[in-house]
């Protein structure tokens, strides 16, 4: 969860630099999100095969982060694992754009360690 953590501390402070591109940003935050979702599934000693899809993750999540986070866009968020890796695969995106993008990281993130704080099984 630490790494998930940091992560999204990357996301951030990359939405802060015009100088750099906003899809940095949003590659850290599908591995913060990413990072988060499988924390939990360890944390709740729930098996899972090796994947960057959010959508799988989240379907194996124990409440109650399933139902806090498997209503975000996660299509949206998902699309930054590997194709933001290469140029021509993914079109620019705003810096509005990417903060959307971090905001949906960090609405996973923070339901994952709510769930854990509070005791849950997640």
């Amino acid at each position: 969860l630490r790494f998930a953590h940091d992560d999204l501390a990357a996301a951030r402070l990359l939405l802060t630099d015009v100088e750099l591109p906003a899809r940095m940003a949003c590659f850290h935050a599908q591995q913060a999100a990413e990072k988060a979702l499988k924390a939990s599934l360890v944390h709740a000693a729930i098996q899972f095969r090796k994947t960057h899809d959010l959508v799988v993750l989240v379907a194996l999540q124990p409440e109650p982060v399933r139902s806090k986070v498997s209503n975000l866009d996660l299509q949206r968020l998902q699309q930054w694992a590997v194709d933001a890796r290469y140029p021509a695969d993914l079109p620019d995106i705003t810096a509005g754009e990417a903060a959307a993008v971090v905001a949906i990281a960090d609405q996973i993130l923070a339901s994952v360690a709510a769930a854990l704080q509070d005791g849950n099984p997640a």
